[in-house]
């Protein structure tokens, strides 16, 4: 995540805009994204931890049986490999997309994507992981990142002593790093078990 002091923010809207207003062509942009296989091949030395999230994250009977009511997604990530939040979140949205089995999940890496990047900027911050929902047509159903709700607490905890040089960055981020290894991905499970509730992301039966 860059940009210190931003927050988590879920939209829902129809279609995405860049900056400039001009309406973005999601279908276009998930098409050329990289593979989830092809986007863990940067990953290199976080690697591990990034497996090591996604082995830790266990999703309860009830929460599978929510997740898989959900209707087909496609996923756009929008992301960097030296991301500290998202080796922490992006293996648990995956595991989550897998326990559906229909939706399709893809990375656009933040700094070759300003474009589409620009349109989903927090508090004017290119912050990330931002997750982008698709349906099956690439309308976007909403967005949700760069942190959960728990973990941007914690910034927000120490964000005046922070501005007072009272503690470092690297301190604050330990904290929310600690949180992520502790939490083990319920706190995201339980974001997205929300917005999931939400009028059409249901499965029509």
């Amino acid at each position: 995540m860059q940009g210190g002091g931003v927050f988590p923010l879920v939209s829902f809207f129809p279609m995405g805009y860049n900056c400039a207003g001009e309406l973005m062509n999601l279908k276009e942009n998930f098409e050329k994204a990289l593979t989830y296989e092809e986007y863990v091949s940067l990953l290199d030395d976080n690697l591990s931890l990034h497996q090591r999230h996604y082995g830790k994250f266990e999703i309860s009977r009830e929460a599978g049986e929510a997740i898989k009511g959900i209707k087909p997604l496609n996923i756009i990530v929008l992301t960097e490999p030296w991301c500290g939040d998202s080796l922490a979140i992006f293996p648990v949205v995956r595991k989550i997309a897998e326990t559906n089995g229909n939706w399709e999940l893809k990375v656009l890496r933040r700094d070759e994507n300003p474009d589409l990047m620009d349109g989903f900027l927090t508090r004017g911050a290119r912050a990330v992981p931002i997750f982008l929902f698709l349906a099956a047509d690439f309308s976007l159903q909403f967005r949700w990142g760069p942190r959960p709700k728990a973990a941007q607490n914690i910034f927000e905890q120490y964000r005046e002593e922070f501005k007072q040089g009272k503690i470092e960055k690297s301190e604050v981020i330990k904290k929310i790093r600690n949180f992520y290894a502790r939490n083990r991905g319920q706190a995201i499970l339980a974001e997205l078990l929300g917005i999931f509730k939400e009028p059409g992301l249901q499965e029509e039966t």
